[in-house]
């Protein structure tokens, strides 16, 4: 899910590899178009795919965090959110997070 800043920081996502697995959706690839929705369904953006990784959580880097504009924009913040995100994602389906657990990095450019 990519949920948009007012100031336009945010230029990557990352979700959980299991999750598609089981859910059996396929993975994002570069050149997909997503269209972004606010907190009320409305659409607010149209934003493009430039780059998928696919990596253990312990290996995503302080760029790709960078990237994600959440909160100090740090490494260390961002893998505090999101592996109480992915604990909480991953339980859903009776699995439990690991460092080593597969996360999807997706970083995209906006399209209108």
């Amino acid at each position: 899910m990519i949920v948009m800043s007012g100031e336009g920081t945010k230029t990557a996502t990352c979700s959980s590899y299991d999750m598609y697995a089981v859910e059996n959706e396929p993975i994002p690839k570069v050149g997909d178009d997503s269209i972004i929705l606010d907190s009320r369904d409305n659409a607010v953006c149209i934003v493009r795919t430039s780059k998928i990784t696919i990596c253990p959580f312990k290996d995503v880097t302080a760029e790709h965090a960078y990237k994600e504009g959440e909160g100090d924009r740090s490494l260390e913040y961002w893998r505090q959110v999101h592996k109480e995100f992915l604990e909480s994602e991953l339980e859903s389906i009776d699995m439990a997070f690991s460092e080593d657990a597969k996360v999807i990095c997706e970083e995209f450019e906006l399209i209108k």
